[in-house]
């Protein structure tokens, strides 16, 4: 377990919860550490890379994602983004009885509630007492709230992994796989196979679903569709919007605030 942990007091066990709001620029890292709280992560704006032990996360403004007290990780900003985070005591959990899936990471959809409640827990407008009871109310939503699985993947080979953060973070569409194999210093058919191996997709298949993780930020920010699928290399809208719609079983205006 890394040795890094913020110490910090957020809460004593009376409260229960507390908040914390940070910018981050594209291509930030925040290295490995943990917390003793657990703690929802949330980014009204950006799109994150979270790691935690072998496994990674990419998270849009659509997804946030729980993670146990004392887990590990460490994350990446793929984008300029507003990271809203909720940290509770292990009291308050307990509280939850029905979260039973509270020392297990996972993605949730972040629905229009799980957004104003976050807000509102950031919000000086509510007195002690209601901030609680949004905080329990959150607790019993995360609770219930159904697990999505990761749109994206990534590869667990460092070198891989290292090669597919590069594209997210600078966004290079245009990159063959044969220009990102050389970076990762193997044979185009090497970067080939283990990229399938780790990601159960071929690169391009994959590539495709990075552009449609990456848009969830732009759509959220309400950057037109036409202007969405030009800047990530997409032909036209139309083959935009299908891609987008074999990834999400959405269209992309389904996802725009």
């Amino acid at each position: 377990m890394p040795n890094n942990i913020d110490k910090t007091p957020r809460h004593d066990e009376t409260i229960g919860w507390s908040v914390l709001s940070r910018s981050y620029r594209r291509g930030d890292i925040d290295p490995p550490h943990y917390h003793v709280e657990g703690q929802l992560l949330y980014a009204t704006q950006g799109v994150m890379l979270v790691e935690t032990g072998e496994r990674r996360w990419v998270i849009p403004p659509q997804r946030a994602l729980w993670l146990p007290a004392l887990q590990d990780h460490s994350y990446s900003l793929l984008s300029q983004t507003e990271l809203r985070t909720v940290y509770f005591s292990r009291s308050l959990i307990a509280a939850c009885s029905r979260f039973t899936k509270s020392d297990d990471v996972h993605v949730i959809t972040a629905t229009a509630l799980v957004k104003e409640l976050i807000a509102g827990l950031f919000s000086p407008e509510y007195q002690e007492a209601s901030l609680r009871t949004m905080a329990l109310l959150l607790m019993e939503i995360l609770s219930e709230a159904e697990h999505r699985v990761t749109e994206l993947p990534m590869p667990q080979d460092e070198r891989l992994s290292r090669v597919a953060t590069d594209l997210l973070v600078n966004q290079r569409w245009a990159a063959s796989v044969s220009d990102l194999a050389d970076l990762a210093t193997m044979s185009e058919r090497t970067f080939s196979r283990l990229f399938i191996r780790d990601t159960g997709f071929s690169f391009r298949n994959w590539k495709q679903r990075a552009r449609i993780c990456v848009s969830l930020d732009l759509l959220s920010s309400g950057v037109p569709v036409k202007q969405v699928a030009y800047q990530l290399g997409f032909s036209c809208p139309a083959a935009f919007t299908a891609a987008f719609r074999s990834v999400m079983g959405a269209t992309p205006r389904d996802f725009m605030t």
